[in-house]
Protein backbone atom coordinates (compact mmCIF):
# COMPACT_ATOMS: atom_id res chain seq x y z
CA UNK A 1 0.00 0.00 0.00
CA UNK A 2 0.88 3.65 -1.23
CA UNK A 3 1.26 6.30 2.29
CA UNK A 4 0.16 9.46 1.59
CA UNK A 5 2.17 12.15 2.97
CA UNK A 6 0.80 13.78 5.75
CA UNK A 7 2.79 16.61 4.25
CA UNK A 8 5.30 16.85 7.12
CA UNK A 9 2.84 18.45 9.62
CA UNK A 10 4.39 16.16 12.14
CA UNK A 11 3.67 17.21 16.00
CA UNK A 12 6.74 17.78 18.18
CA UNK A 13 7.77 15.53 21.00
CA UNK A 14 7.72 18.44 23.52
CA UNK A 15 4.18 19.15 21.83
CA UNK A 16 3.06 15.34 22.89
CA UNK A 17 4.69 15.44 25.93
CA UNK A 18 2.37 18.52 27.45
CA UNK A 19 -0.41 17.10 25.92
CA UNK A 20 0.57 13.98 27.82
CA UNK A 21 0.69 15.62 31.12
CA UNK A 22 -2.72 17.55 30.55
CA UNK A 23 -4.52 14.73 29.84
CA UNK A 24 -2.68 12.68 33.03
CA UNK A 25 -4.20 15.72 34.92
CA UNK A 26 -7.67 15.17 33.64
CA UNK A 27 -7.62 11.72 33.54
CA UNK A 28 -6.38 11.43 37.86
CA UNK A 29 -8.96 14.48 38.54
CA UNK A 30 -11.69 11.55 36.63
CA UNK A 31 -10.16 8.91 38.83
CA UNK A 32 -10.24 10.21 41.81
CA UNK A 33 -13.76 11.88 41.11
CA UNK A 34 -15.07 8.28 40.63
CA UNK A 35 -12.78 6.68 43.07
CA UNK A 36 -13.06 8.43 46.39
CA UNK A 37 -16.65 7.54 47.05
CA UNK A 38 -15.81 4.39 46.39
CA UNK A 39 -12.66 3.28 47.80
CA UNK A 40 -12.16 6.39 49.98
CA UNK A 41 -8.22 6.14 51.49
CA UNK A 42 -7.79 2.66 50.18
CA UNK A 43 -7.36 4.29 46.26
CA UNK A 44 -4.15 5.54 46.81
CA UNK A 45 -1.00 4.69 48.58
CA UNK A 46 -2.07 2.71 51.78
CA UNK A 47 -1.03 4.47 54.54
CA UNK A 48 2.04 6.26 52.69
CA UNK A 49 4.19 2.85 52.94
CA UNK A 50 3.45 1.95 49.99
CA UNK A 51 7.03 1.01 48.80
CA UNK A 52 8.25 -0.80 51.92
CA UNK A 53 5.19 -3.48 52.55
CA UNK A 54 4.87 -6.18 50.10
CA UNK A 55 1.42 -6.55 52.10
CA UNK A 56 -0.18 -3.73 49.84
CA UNK A 57 0.39 -5.81 46.76
CA UNK A 58 -2.84 -8.08 47.41
CA UNK A 59 -5.73 -8.60 45.01
CA UNK A 60 -7.30 -5.48 45.60
CA UNK A 61 -4.61 -3.09 44.57
CA UNK A 62 -3.20 -5.25 41.83
CA UNK A 63 -6.90 -5.17 41.01
CA UNK A 64 -7.68 -1.08 41.48
CA UNK A 65 -4.11 -0.62 39.27
CA UNK A 66 -5.87 -3.12 36.37
CA UNK A 67 -9.12 -0.60 36.56
CA UNK A 68 -7.14 2.52 36.40
CA UNK A 69 -4.96 1.15 33.30
CA UNK A 70 -8.16 0.13 31.77
CA UNK A 71 -9.81 3.20 32.10
CA UNK A 72 -7.28 5.15 30.69
CA UNK A 73 -6.20 3.20 27.62
CA UNK A 74 -10.05 3.05 26.31
CA UNK A 75 -10.32 7.22 27.37
CA UNK A 76 -7.08 7.36 24.86
CA UNK A 77 -8.78 5.04 22.53
CA UNK A 78 -12.43 6.33 22.66
CA UNK A 79 -10.89 10.06 22.28
CA UNK A 80 -8.38 9.09 19.45
CA UNK A 81 -11.18 7.42 17.42
CA UNK A 82 -13.74 10.17 18.11
CA UNK A 83 -14.14 13.06 15.74
CA UNK A 84 -11.75 15.20 17.29
CA UNK A 85 -9.18 12.60 16.54
CA UNK A 86 -7.77 13.37 19.95
CA UNK A 87 -7.59 13.92 23.71
CA UNK A 88 -8.31 16.23 25.39
CA UNK A 89 -4.76 17.44 25.89
CA UNK A 90 -3.88 16.95 22.34
CA UNK A 91 -6.73 19.28 21.54
CA UNK A 92 -5.30 22.10 23.90
CA UNK A 93 -1.59 21.86 22.21
CA UNK A 94 -3.24 21.59 18.40
CA UNK A 95 -2.47 17.83 17.55
CA UNK A 96 -4.38 15.02 16.58
CA UNK A 97 -4.01 11.31 15.62
CA UNK A 98 -4.20 10.03 11.72
CA UNK A 99 -3.35 6.68 10.07
CA UNK A 100 -0.71 6.75 7.07
CA UNK A 101 -3.75 8.34 4.83
CA UNK A 102 -4.09 11.13 6.78
CA UNK A 103 -7.72 9.57 8.12
CA UNK A 104 -9.31 9.34 11.38
CA UNK A 105 -8.22 6.19 13.17
CA UNK A 106 -11.01 4.04 13.64
CA UNK A 107 -12.01 2.07 17.35
CA UNK A 108 -9.76 -0.88 16.84
CA UNK A 109 -6.91 1.00 14.98
CA UNK A 110 -6.71 3.55 18.40
CA UNK A 111 -7.14 0.74 20.59
CA UNK A 112 -3.94 -1.28 19.21
CA UNK A 113 -1.99 1.86 19.16
CA UNK A 114 -2.74 2.58 22.73
CA UNK A 115 -2.53 -0.85 23.96
CA UNK A 116 1.49 -0.98 22.21
CA UNK A 117 2.01 1.41 24.53
CA UNK A 118 2.26 -0.82 27.16
CA UNK A 119 5.65 -1.82 24.88
CA UNK A 120 7.01 1.50 24.60
CA UNK A 121 7.28 1.63 28.44
CA UNK A 122 8.25 -1.58 29.51
CA UNK A 123 11.34 -1.35 27.05
CA UNK A 124 12.47 1.38 29.43
CA UNK A 125 10.96 4.21 27.69
CA UNK A 126 12.86 3.65 24.47
CA UNK A 127 9.18 3.33 22.57
CA UNK A 128 8.60 6.96 23.40
CA UNK A 129 12.20 8.09 22.87
CA UNK A 130 12.37 6.91 19.55
CA UNK A 131 9.90 10.33 18.95
CA UNK A 132 13.21 12.29 19.17
CA UNK A 133 15.00 10.61 16.49
CA UNK A 134 12.61 9.34 14.60
CA UNK A 135 11.85 11.63 11.13
CA UNK A 136 8.16 11.15 10.98
CA UNK A 137 7.97 12.10 15.29
CA UNK A 138 7.02 8.30 15.08
CA UNK A 139 7.14 6.19 18.51
CA UNK A 140 7.64 2.63 18.86
CA UNK A 141 3.33 2.34 19.17
CA UNK A 142 2.88 4.70 16.17
CA UNK A 143 4.77 2.51 14.35
CA UNK A 144 3.14 -0.36 15.45
CA UNK A 145 -0.35 1.14 14.77
CA UNK A 146 0.72 2.61 11.33
CA UNK A 147 -0.51 6.11 12.88
CA UNK A 148 1.24 9.72 13.04
CA UNK A 149 0.67 12.42 15.34
CA UNK A 150 0.48 15.57 13.21
CA UNK A 151 0.03 19.52 14.08
CA UNK A 152 -4.36 20.47 13.42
Amino acid sequence: MQVISVNNNYSSGMRRLAAFFIDHLVVGAILSALAWPLLGWRFGFDDFNFPFHWHNWDFSFISRNFLKETFIIIYYALMESSKYQATLGKIAMGIKVVNKNNQPLDFPKALLRNLSKILSYAILCIGYIMIIFDDRKQGLHDKIADTFVVKQ
